[in-house]
């Protein structure tokens, strides 16, 4: 959610999809798609930021390439990859703290972070350098490094592709059919529907940035969630929309978070790409790590350490400030709550008395309505700064 600086009312990102559509979805096939592919996504970027500055970025792909081929196929690959990640950090700290890189004189760095997403893109990063190391994957070339790290639909906000499923695309996609181009196009036609007709309506009809006061301020935290939902999620449908029409595999990010019973079940529907990044690559290596520590002694402390810890860091990845870290808080304690009441419920009731309890349809909705208001509140830490 941090990097909108993708405007889909201008031409760039359209005129992209019209010449990938051209040049990657009904002409290239096998080793010719993957460079036309790569050629989108430069042309992309040197339309929104210049010629100049799409070839200061494909030199940092570059490197970044280097440095994960290099943590595959050398023998010290962890030296390769500690590197690799410091200086991702590194350019991730100057993306989020504006004020380092203008103490450095680096000021120029910022747009061209913005530009591309790089809060996803640093995601993207670890992905393929954690792949590397654990070599569970080959090397990918230069240009699929390009495609992986700064695919043009993609850049907006994400999804979060994983990169096995990334190395496991084919290099011959289905065939382009009538009915795949109507589902793209439709899929296309919500997102903008969503983003231009129903969040824009939300935004001017409901919302005052919180500057209104009283029982407004309540019905505005209600108002201000379902636009996040809108206007978030119309960009994840144009890109699984352009995926489909181009062949690119595209991960679906949102599956109706509204209706989620509890905190845990939000995070299986809400900004799914995310939530499974923090899976793989935070909450389970944390958990097994603790649980192999503790000889499987503590599994609900294991978890909660898990928990506290990916969301705490999730926060910081939003943004480093305080408020982000609030909002970690929240989905922590959320998420450790639930756990800890699953298992309370299970001792106290057995399994056919819990599949009871889920299937009361009172419980339900009271579980769904305080479910809406713990995430609708800890998303108004986005408007407050401690």
């Amino acid at each position: 959610m941090s990097d909108y600086l993708i405007d889909l009312t201008k031409a760039p990102f359209w005129l992209a999809l019209i010449v990938a559509a051209v040049l990657v979805a009904p002409l290239a096939r096998g080793q010719s798609r993957s460079p036309l592919f790569a050629l989108v996504n430069a042309g992309f970027i040197a339309t929104l930021m210049g010629l100049q500055a799409a070839l200061l970025i494909l030199a940092g792909t570059a490197v970044v390439w280097a440095l994960a081929w290099a943590s595959r196929r050398t023998s010290s690959r962890i030296v390769w990859a500690a590197l690799g990640l410091a200086l991702c950090l590194g350019l991730f700290l100057l993306h989020k703290l504006p004020g380092w890189s203008a103490a450095l004189n680096l000021s120029r760095v910022n747009p061209l972070l913005s530009v591309i997403g790089f809060s996803y893109v640093t995601l993207r990063i670890i992905e393929l350098f954690r792949a590397m190391y654990e070599q569970r994957h080959e090397a990918p070339g230069f240009i699929g490094t390009v495609n992986y790290l700064l695919p043009f639909h993609m850049l907006a906000a994400g999804p979060i592709q994983a990169y096995d499923e990334f190395a496991a695309q084919p290099n011959e996609p289905r065939p382009l059919t009538k009915l795949v181009v109507l589902e793209a196009v439709e899929r296309i036609a919500f997102g903008i529907f969503k983003k231009f007709v129903l969040a824009y309506g939300v935004q001017k009809l409901f919302l005052t940035d919180f500057t209104a006061g009283g029982a407004y301020w309540f019905f505005e935290a209600q108002m201000f969630f379902i636009w996040l939902y809108l206007d978030f999620s119309a960009y994840s449908d144009i890109a699984v929309g352009v995926g489909k029409l181009l062949g690119v595999h595209t991960p679906e990010n949102f599956n109706q978070p509204y209706f989620a019973r509890n905190i845990t079940v939000f995070w299986e529907r809400w900004h799914i790409s995310l939530s499974m990044w923090i899976r793989r690559n935070l909450f389970f290596p944390i958990q097994v790590a603790l649980l192999r520590r503790t000889e499987g002694k503590y599994p609900m402390l294991c978890g909660a350490i898990g928990f506290a810890v990916s969301f705490l860091l999730c926060g910081l990845w939003h943004g480093i400030a305080w408020n982000f870290v609030v909002w970690g808080v929240m989905h922590a304690s959320g998420l450790i709550i639930v756990n800890a009441y699953r298992k309370a419920l299970s001792d106290r009731l057995g399994s056919k008395g819990v599949k009871r309890y889920l299937a009361n349809p009172y419980i339900k909705a009271v579980s769904m309505a305080i479910t809406f208001e713990w995430v609708a509140i800890s998303h108004l830490t986005f408007f407050y700064r401690f």
